[in-house]
């Protein structure tokens, strides 16, 4: 067994180098990790479906930004664009049928 830090022979089971000193023995997990990116929280509030009702063009770019990262509030926003519209294309065949 040799020293890492300036390659002398060393005994097995020395915890310290007999000529530079330096230690010998592993740290126990001396590796630091990043932490974890905090997640944000992703309630789905139904506020995101009113706004998508709206200003359904909002809830639809809401949609598309947030679909993989907040899907619950992407979901909601989309859902609301998404009856706006409908109910729009029906207010608009009503009207044409009534006039």
């Amino acid at each position: 067994m040799f020293c890492p830090k300036c390659g002398a022979p060393v005994n097995p089971g020395a915890r310290f180098c007999n000529r530079c000193g330096a230690s010998l023995s592993t740290p126990e997990s001396s590796q630091s990790y990043p932490d974890a990116p905090a997640r944000s929280e992703d309630s789905g509030s139904f506020g995101w479906a009113v706004l998508g009702f709206f200003i359904p063009i909002v809830g639809l770019i809401l949609y598309l930004v947030w679909r993989s990262e907040k899907p619950r509030s992407a979901r909601q926003a989309g859902r609301g664009a998404l009856v706006s519209v409908i109910l729009n294309v029906i207010l608009i065949i009503l009207v044409a049928a009534l006039s």
